[in-house]
């Protein structure tokens, strides 16, 4: 597996990807709410209530498609979008399994955007914790309906877990093969100055926009569009995107790396100063 690349989801094919299967998916919900738009004049009242919460459903949707639209990077709106689906599933068709993988690819949207690489712990448990109470919520179908839907939808966890942890191990495999060693040489991004390998360098030590700003003396704003640049130029779309790509990276620029730990050393003298 020596020369596999690792994909990169802040690459710009797969931001293309992304934008073509929003406005699909934009188009496919319009008209979906063309026709519930004629079954709602008809006016029956048995599902009237039901059909009227879909719509709403789908108007969000096709503006959280649109944010996707504009802004590829943003994966953990794909995460929201799974999340109002699997939702709405789970609680008004209890029999639909769905529900539960919705609920699963918004899980893995956020894993890939970096959403738990901080307090894993905690957020798992808050996360495992809103899905128990949202199964448990099907239990005002009644005893038996909750029972049969309920090892329906352990069996495709099961499943679905399963697939997980096969894929995790083959990614972290070719991951961990590809990574070992490298280093992110900003030298080699023409538009990319030493300066911002220092910052990069920075930002993967936990420093914020506003440390920068004050060591470097510069407004906060000409630091955050400069890092807009910075992060555009090497592929990670923004500060997250770049955490979660190179956060087993060195930072260098060319051969003068050494240098940019000394900064960091000038860099904690001036900001305690």
């Amino acid at each position: 597996m020596v020369g596999m690349k690792k994909i990169n989801i802040y690459s710009n094919g797969i931001q293309l990807v992304i934008r073509i299967i929003s406005l699909l998916a934009i188009i496919i919900l319009v008209s979906s709410n063309t026709r519930k738009v004629d079954f709602l004049n008809l006016e029956e009242s048995q599902k009237f209530n039901l059909v009227l919460f879909s719509f709403v459903v789908n108007c969000i949707s096709i503006f959280l498609f649109f944010l996707l639209v504009v802004f590829p990077t943003r994966i953990e709106i794909l995460s929201l979008l799974a999340s109002l689906y699997g939702i709405t599933i789970i609680l008004f068709e209890p029999q639909n399994n769905m529900g539960i993988l919705m609920c699963g690819l918004s899980l893995m949207s956020l894993y890939a955007r970096g959403m738990f690489n901080k307090h894993k712990r905690i957020k798992e448990v808050i996360v495992f914790s809103f899905l128990t109470i949202l199964t448990f919520s099907e239990l005002r179908f009644g005893k038996e309906i909750f029972i049969n839907c309920f090892f329906e939808k352990l069996a495709y966890s099961f499943v679905f877990l399963l697939c997980l942890f096969f894929m995790q191990a083959y990614v972290f495999d070719v991951f961990e093969t590809n990574t070992l060693n490298c280093k992110l040489d900003i030298q080699k991004f023409p538009e990319l100055k030493k300066r911002d390998a220092e910052w990069l360098f920075e930002i993967l030590n936990g420093e914020k926009y506003e440390s920068i700003s004050i060591v470097y003396h510069m407004s906060l704003g000409s630091v955050k569009n400069r890092f807009k640049v910075i992060f555009n130029e090497i592929g990670v779309g923004d500060k997250k995107g770049f955490l979660n790509k190179y956060s087993d990276y060195e930072i260098c620029y060319g051969d003068d790396f050494s240098s940019i730990k000394k900064k960091k050393k000038l860099f904690n003298i001036n900001h305690q100063n």
